[in-house]
Order: structure tokens, then C-alpha cells, then sequence
């Protein structure tokens, strides 16, 4: 017996940490403000994708970076003057103590959790390599005034030279830790290259210590000095036009049509799922596209390609939407579906334990509703689990659930073309979710394997387990044939008995055994005696109350 690349199977094992879903399609996603529902500061319009907003993350970071990397320069060489050099003096202390302090001080504010916008960051920047190139040039003037005070015409070139070496190493970091465009770079490191000058200039106008002065005025000192300040600058701004270069490339290369790429949210067997923004609507979506190394496979692009016919033929609420499909020049193929806020089913039985009766009810009544539609048009899922089931928050309402992932629908309406993209006594799906006679490879299923991977899905519900486990994928498979379901009551003695029968009645052996559809089977929930003990007030006070404190990104 065959079994697709799409099942979830292990050679050794199939236990609980299967039920974790290898393609977890979407996230939730909190922020940080006052409003209760998740993620609403995360989804502002325009709030995604653009490169401006890019750089500002990229700015924060990287200047944080640069200044932890001064402060720590600063403080080694502050240390080694303090006692390791036989330097003396206040001054040099002092200015060079000065310059750890300021540096520890941002590199602090920056990675501190404090919200800085664009303006403060650009103080701090400024604060930064201005304070720094300020105390370099007071250093300059102050240092090499004594030392020309007291005749050290040796001394003092040397000074300069170092103050010249450290301005040209400050310029360069500058250009290639910030992102800025080129021409803001070059207007600060030129500005950072004249305080040598400057303090050079002021010691020529300093009458008291011109016998040494006309020693420094050579061309070759003052020459390979500005020389010198001038490569460097060059260097910062070539540096910085590069990477300026390569960051719009990049954001370039994320583009998906009309959709700029964000964050990966998900990947697994068939593709990758990623956070995107439609460019002109500024609406988040979540963009699917087919690994490079599946790309050459006909069948996963084939099943990639039903997956998107199938969901977009779909319209209940019930069930993930589809709004748009398209491939790029290297020919990755993608679609666009709606980003949901929430949780995956197996997240939330993973996280929070076994889900009270009523809300059970409530939530695989939706579930039904949904499948109903798509079973109506001759679509059979065939990959029902926890994993494929998507509970959102979305358009203020609490508890959507939603279904998602149709890779592996089966259209019994066609069944030529199904069968040929999964071959013959081929099994697809997940073992620990999987009807009898899918397992057994049956080529004629039908809306009521189904039926019976939402019984299983139930017992998972209520439980926090699979109806059956086993050392291995084969064993599962004959459990689900052979076994007789222990009722999930003994498990858990709280479950009402009317809806523990739904569930044994779900899990029937035979097709004929179990309800013959999903509405009979919603119509059997809606009628249990805790039908109406979750509404949607419970469901909003948990969302604000239990999952306010969980960031899941």
C-alpha cells in the first residue's frame, strides 16, 4: 500500500506531537495596544510591505547595533588608557569615558521596548555619531594643545594621525550600519570629516603655540590627512548607495504581482504561506506559493492548481476565501487567500486543553455548515484534522471557524481527474483523521469519509486525543477498521451523553454506519442539550480574557 507525500506519517511513531499540523496556515497575532481584539494595530492600512517601513524597523536595529559596538569599543580603550597605557590626565579620561557613556546610553534606548518613530530615531542617530564626532574634535583640539604646548611636535602628528584613523573608521560605520540614501549619507560623513580639520584649523589660529605649528603645516601632514578623511567618506557613501541599492532590490524580489511579501505564518508539504498586502488596497491577505523544489513536480502543481479551483468555487462564511491566483516570471505559482486572526483547532486543544461541550457544539456546527456547501458541489476535503480547522476572529465577530486547506479534495463529480492526481491505490490524508475506507485506498469516497474525520475531529475536541494511536501509521490505519472507539466519556466523565453518541455515531466502521451527510450531522449538534449554552458573548469574553495574554507569531 502506497502513501502520498501529503500524509502526515511517521516511520516509527504516530503519537500527539502529530497532531501539531505541518502546514499551520495561519497565526494569531496580538499587539500591544488598548484595544481587546487581536492583532487590530497589526493590520492598519498600509502598515505592511512598504520599504519605508522596512527601513525604519532596519534603522532601529542597526543603529542600536552601531552604538552598542562604540560602547564597547569606547570602554575597552577607556579601560587599557586607564591602566594598561601609563596615559595620565583628566582630560583624555574624561573625553574618552564620555564618549562610552553616550554610546551605552542610545544603544540602551534602543533596545529597550519603548515605541520610537522615525523623528527620535533620527535624534538618536544624530545624537549618536554627532556627540561623538563633537568629542573627537574637542579631544583633537584640547590633547594636541597640550602636547604642542609642551613641544611634542612628534606627539602631536601621531594624535592627529589617530583622531584621523578614528573619524575614518566612525564615517565608515556610519555608511555601511545606517540605511540611508546615499545622498544623506554623504552629507553627514563630510560633516564628520571636517571636525579634524576644524580642530587643525583652530590650533593654527592659536598664537600661543606657533613654533610648532609651522612643523605641521607641510603638505605632506595636512595632504595625506584630508586625503585620507576623503577616502573615507567616499567609502561611506559608495557603501551606502550599494546596500541602499540592494535593500530596493530586495523588497523588489518580494513582490507577488500586485502583493508585497511579509513574514513567513506558515510552511509544509506543498508550499509556503506568508503574511502579504495587496499594493493598492493596503488589505492583508495570506499568499500560498509552491516550494522551489516541488515546483518540477506535475502532480503537486496539478494539486496546487484543484486546491484553488476548488476553495474559490466556495462562498460560505464557513470556509477560507480565495482572491486571487497567479505565478511569477520564474514561474512559482501562489494564491491569495483571507488572513485570519486566531488559532488552528489543534493549537487550541494543545494550548487550553480539551474544549468545553457547548463550545464544541458551537464550533462543528459552523464546520458543517461550511462542508456543506462544498460536499453540494461534489467536493469531498479528504484531509479533515485539527490543523485544517481555522477558529478567527474576524469582522468583530468571535469562534469563526473556518475550513481550510482543499490540497487534497477529491471531486466526485469527476472522479477521472481525481483520481489522477492522487493514482491508483494511492491513500491521502492524515492516519489519525482518516475514515476506514480511505485508509484501505477506496477509489469511490464520498461526502461520508468526511463525516467520519469530523467524529474524529469531535473526540479530539472533547478529549484532547485521537480516537485511536498506535506505534505506527499501519496500526492506526487498522484501528480505525477494526477497533472499537472507547467512548470518549471514559476519558472525560463530564461529556453529555447525546452528544457522546453523535461522536460514536460519526465514527461508524461502514459509510452506511454514520450519518450519511454534514447537515444530518449539524442537525443532530443543533438538537443536543447544550446546543445553546455558548454564544457569542462567551466566545468574546474568552477571546479578551484568556487569549488577551498569548502572543503567537
Amino acid at each position: 500500500m502506497a502513501t502520498s507525500q501529503d500524509s502526515t506519517t511517521s516511520a516509527d511513531r504516530v503519537d500527539d506531537d502529530e497532531l501539531i499540523d505541518l502546514v499551520p496556515t495561519m497565526q494569531f497575532e496580538r499587539d500591544h495596544s488598548d484595544d481587546p481584539r487581536p492583532g487590530v494595530a497589526n493590520l492598519a492600512a498600509g502598515s505592511m510591505g512598504s520599504l519605508t517601513g522596512e527601513v525604519q524597523t532596519l534603522r532601529r536595529s542597526r543603529l542600536g547595533a552601531a552604538a552598542t559596538f562604540l560602547a564597547v569599543a569606547y570602554g575597552v580603550i577607556f579601560l587599557w588608557i586607564l591602566f594598561g597605557s601609563g596615559a595620565d590626565g583628566w582630560l583624555v579620561w574624561t573625553l574618552m569615558g564620555s564618549r562610552c557613556v553616550l554610546a551605552a546610553g542610545i544603544a540602551f534606548v534602543l533596545m529597550s521596548r519603548a515605541a520610537l518613530p522615525t523623528s527620535q530615531l533620527r535624534v538618536l542617530e544624530y545624537a549618536l555619531f554627532g556627540g561623538i564626532t563633537l568629542i573627537l574634535m574637542i579631544a583633537q583640539y584640547q590633547v594636541n594643545l597640550d602636547l604642542m604646548r609642551s613641544g611634542d611636535a612628534l606627539g602631536t602628528i601621531a594624535y592627529m594621525k589617530n583622531g584621523v584613523i578614528q573619524m575614518f573608521t566612525l564615517m565608515i560605520l556610519y555608511g555601511m550600519f545606517i540605511p540611508n540614501p546615499p545622498r544623506i549619507t554623504a552629507k553627514v560623513v563630510l560633516t564628520m570629516a571636517l571636525a579634524p580639520v576644524i580642530s587643525f584649523v583652530l590650533l593654527v589660529e592659536n598664537e600661543e603655540v606657533s613654533s610648532v605649528v609651522d612643523q605641521l603645516r607641510t603638505s605632506e601632514q595636512v595632504g595625506s590627512n584630508v586625503l585620507f578623511l576623503l577616502i573615507g567618506a567616499a567609502l561611506a557613501v559608495y557603501g551606502s548607495h550599494v546596500l541602499t541599492g540592494l535593500r530596493v532590490e530586495l523588497h523588489q524580489a518580494q513582490k507577488f504581482g500586485k502583493y508585497q511579501l511579509g513574514k513567513q505564518i506558515g510552511v509544509g508539504g506543498m508550499g509556503e504561506v506568508y503574511l502579504a498586502e495587496h499594493q493598492m488596497l493596503k488589505r492583508p491577505c495570506a499568499l500560498k506559493l509552491i516550494k522551489a523544489e516541488a515546483g518540477t513536480d506535475p502532480i503537486t502543481l496539478a494539486r496546487f492548481e484543484r486546491e484553488v479551483q476548488s476553495a474559490a468555487q466556495l462562498s460560505h462564511p464557513n470556509t477560507i476565501e480565495i482572491f486571487d491566483y497567479g505565478h511569477t516570471d520564474d514561474g512559482t505559482f501562489y494564491y491569495v487567500m483571507e488572513y485570519l486572526q486566531g488559532m488552528s483547532l489543534a493549537d487550541l486543544v494543545r494550548v487550553h486543553g480539551p474544549l468545553p461541550a457547548a463550545r464544541v457544539i458551537y464550533l462543528m456546527r459552523q464546520v458543517c455548515a461550511g462542508l456543506a456547501e462544498a460536499h453540494g458541489l461534489g467536493l469531498v476535503h479528504r484531509d479533515l484534522k485539527p490543523a485544517n480547522i481555522f477558529i478567527a476572529v474576524r469582522g468583530g465577530e468571535f469562534d469563526v471557524a473556518k475550513v481550510l486547506d482543499f490540497g487534497l479534495v477529491k471531486l466526485t463529480k469527476d472522479a477521472d481527474s481525481s483520481s489522477a492526481l492522487t493514482g491508483e491505490y494511492t491513500v491521502s490524508g492524515t492516519p489519525l483523521f482518516m475514515a476506514p475506507e480511505q485508509a484501505a485506498g477506496a477509489k469511490d469516497l464520498d461526502a461520508r469519509a468526511d463525516v467520519y474525520a469530523l467524529g474524529a475531529i469531535l473526540y479530539y475536541m472533547l478529549t484532547g486525543q485521537p480516537p485511536f494511536q498506535a506505534e505506527a501509521v499501519i496500526q492506526v490505519m487498522i484501528a480505525h477498521a477494526r477497533d472499537p472507539v472507547v467512548p470518549p466519556s471514559v476519558l472525560v466523565p463530564s461529556i453529555p451523553k447525546d452528544l457522546e453518541q453523535i461522536v460514536i455515531h460519526s465514527l461508524g466502521k461502514k459509510p452506511e454506519d454514520r450519518y450519511q451527510d454534514v447537515k444530518a450531522m449539524g442537525k443532530a449538534l443543533a438538537s443536543c442539550s447544550d446546543a445553546l449554552a455558548w454564544n457569542d458573548e462567551l466566545a468574546e469574553q474568552w477571546w479578551t480574557e484568556v487569549a488577551k495574554t498569548e502572543i503567537v507569531l
